[in-house]
C-alpha cells in the first residue's frame, strides 16, 4: 500500500469525524428545528466516518500483512511503559520502522523466564555455558570476588 494513500484515508476519516463531532456540538447548541437538522447530519457524518475506518482498517491490514522480523533496539531494547507495562523495542533489520512489544509485568516475567531458559539451551548445544554473561552472583564491588562476612579481621 503506497503511504500517500493511507495518508489520504486516514486524512478522510480524521475529517469526517471532526465534521460528527462539529455537528453534535452544533446540535447540543440549538433547539427546534435546528437540533434536528444538526443531528441529522451528525448521524448522516457518523456513518460517513464508520466506512472510512473500514476502509483505513482494510488498508492498514493489507499494507501491514505477513512476518516482522526486527532485531533488539541497540539504545532501549527494554523500558517501562505507562503504568504496569513492560516494552520490549525493537527495529526492522533496514531500520526502516519501530517494532513495540507490550507486556503485563506477568507476562514479561513469563516471556523472560522463556528467553533464559532457551538461551541456556542454546548455549549449552553450542557447547559453551553463560556463566560469563550470567553468572550465579555478581561480585560484592568492595571485596572483589570474596565472599561477605560479618567477622571482623583477627587482630
Amino acid at each position: 500500500m503506497n503511504p500517500d494513500r493511507l495518508f489520504d484515508l486516514a486524512a478522510e476519516f480524521a475529517q469526517a469525524t471532526g465534521n460528527a463531532e462539529r455537528f453534535h456540538a452544533h446540535a447540543a447548541s440549538t433547539t427546534g428545528d435546528g437540533h434536528t437538522v444538526h443531528s441529522r447530519s451528525a448521524s448522516r457524518w457518523e456513518a460517513i466516518a464508520a466506512r472510512r475506518r473500514e476502509h483505513l482498517r482494510a488498508a492498514l491490514r493489507e499494507g501491514l500483512r505477513g512476518t516482522v522480523h526486527a532485531v533488539p533496539d541497540d539504545e532501549l531494547p527494554v523500558a517501562t511503559w505507562r503504568r504496569g507495562r513492560v516494552e520490549v523495542r525493537g527495529t526492522t533489520l533496514d531500520g526502516t520502522r519501530t517494532v513495540r512489544v507490550r507486556y503485563t509485568p506477568a507476562q514479561a516475567l513469563a516471556a523472560g523466564v522463556a528467553l533464559i531458559a532457551c538461551a541456556a539451551i542454546t548455549g549449552e548445544q553450542a557447547g559453551g555455558t553463560l556463566t560469563g554473561i550470567l553468572a550465579a552472583f555478581p561480585p560484592n564491588p568492595r571485596l572483589g570476588d570474596e565472599p561477605a562476612s560479618d567477622e571482623k579481621d583477627p587482630a
